[in-house]
């Protein structure tokens, strides 16, 4: 009698362990069949449409129809649309500058946000990467130590066209940097000469930081008076009371010039585009909820930024006001590139292919717009 309760029992775990064992066989279908692709960015907060998305999964879920689902907190995520996964998501943050289509070009990402000035010069170079999407524009300054007596652009111009004033040192992120470029044509504008380290007899000397992260200590260490750069090390020296703002760099001269001038965007290679379209636009549309979460709810933005990014709120409540957020290419962001395009030429910055383009051609060339307009009609249709 014990006997047979005894493989009754048996007979009971093995069935119950039969379909444990079924329920994690593995992944559904759509997962095993998605692509995984690794998405590198930045990790500050010109890229939060990426960031919000992926701590706002189920809001975006229920409103847009398109989120993440969480596997390896700020690593691993699943992309889901429709209630279906269509790609697994790496994230990976590989840091400003080059160093982002420097990644893509070694193979290690498939798509890519990042400043659109190292994406193209990597593109010029002959790496097979398009533009796909916008993220944001503005949100750079001119900063000056706390006891200048600047304090706009007027008075800039002033103290450094007075007579027998000492150059002032002003740093810049990067030879390319879009927030140098835009300073040097507003300078020219105004008829102030300057140059570079080494150079004499300039009303301002351009400082090469080597990156955005030596700007504070370069300030507060008295080697340069003031900096070009982009949010939010800009709010962050400024909450550090070693800087102020003297003006928003889309204000220089000449007027409007310089309104919603183009920073960072969405990238990917030609392989990506060609191999995973579908969960491509997946990801834009992701990228497109997430911006718009961003202007219909300006504390959460602050919120979850600020949680991504491990910086202050009170300093990203500073800093994301002066970023306009955009995923689709409107009519100023295009004029931008164009712009932006024809003042690398001058510098003779491409050595490439776009050397001798036209603006309108390199930025037809650069860019590939279409799934980023069919995620967002698409979107905007449910």
């Amino acid at each position: 009698m014990k006997t047979k309760t005894n493989i009754k029992i048996l007979a009971a775990c093995l069935a119950i362990s039969l379909v444990v064992c079924g329920c994690q066989s593995g992944p559904s279908d759509d997962q095993a069949n998605c692509p995984t692709l690794t998405v590198g960015h930045v990790g500050h907060d010109h890229q939060i449409a990426l960031y919000i998305a992926a701590l706002e999964g189920e809001k975006l879920a229920e409103k847009y129809g398109v989120s993440l689902k969480e596997v390896k907190a700020r690593e691993v995520y699943d992309l889901i649309e429709n209630g279906k996964t269509v790609a697994r998501l790496k994230l990976v943050k590989v840091g400003g500058g080059s160093k982002m289509p420097a990644a893509m070009g070694r193979g290690e990402l498939d798509i890519g946000l990042g400043g659109v000035a190292a994406v193209a010069k990597f593109a010029d170079g002959g790496q097979p990467f398009k533009i796909i999407a916008p993220l944001q524009t503005d949100g750079d300054m001119l900063v000056m130590k706390t006891d200048s007596p600047i304090t706009d652009w007027a008075s800039f111009v002033t103290a450094v066209k007075t007579e027998g004033a000492k150059p002032l040192k002003i740093g810049y992120k990067a030879p390319v940097a879009v927030a140098k470029l835009i300073f040097e044509r507003a300078m020219k504008f105004e008829g102030i000469s300057y140059g570079y380290e080494g150079s004499a007899g300039e009303q301002v000397t351009l400082v090469n930081m080597r990156g955005g992260k030596n700007a504070i200590p370069l300030l507060s260490q008295g080697s340069i008076d003031g900096f070009v750069m982009n949010q939010p090390a800009v709010a962050i020296c400024v909450h550090k009371k070693l800087g102020k703002v003297v003006a928003q760099l889309r204000d220089l001269p000449p007027a409007g010039k310089w309104t919603d001038h183009p920073c960072c965007c969405v990238c990917a290679t030609q392989k990506t585009l060609d191999e995973h379209p579908d969960a491509t636009k997946a990801f834009l549309k992701l990228i497109h909820a997430g911006t718009q979460l961003i202007a219909a709810d300006s504390k959460l933005a602050v919120d979850r930024a600020s949680e991504w990014t491990k910086v202050a709120r009170e300093i990203e409540a500073d800093s994301i006001p002066s970023i306009r957020y955009v995923s689709t290419p409107n009519e100023e962001w295009i004029t931008g590139m164009e712009i932006w395009a024809k003042m690398m030429q001058d510098i003779k910055a491409f050595t490439g292919k776009y050397a001798e383009m036209t603006p309108k051609d390199i930025i037809a060339e650069l860019c590939d717009m279409s799934l980023c307009e069919a995620a967002a009609k698409e979107l905007t249709a449910q």
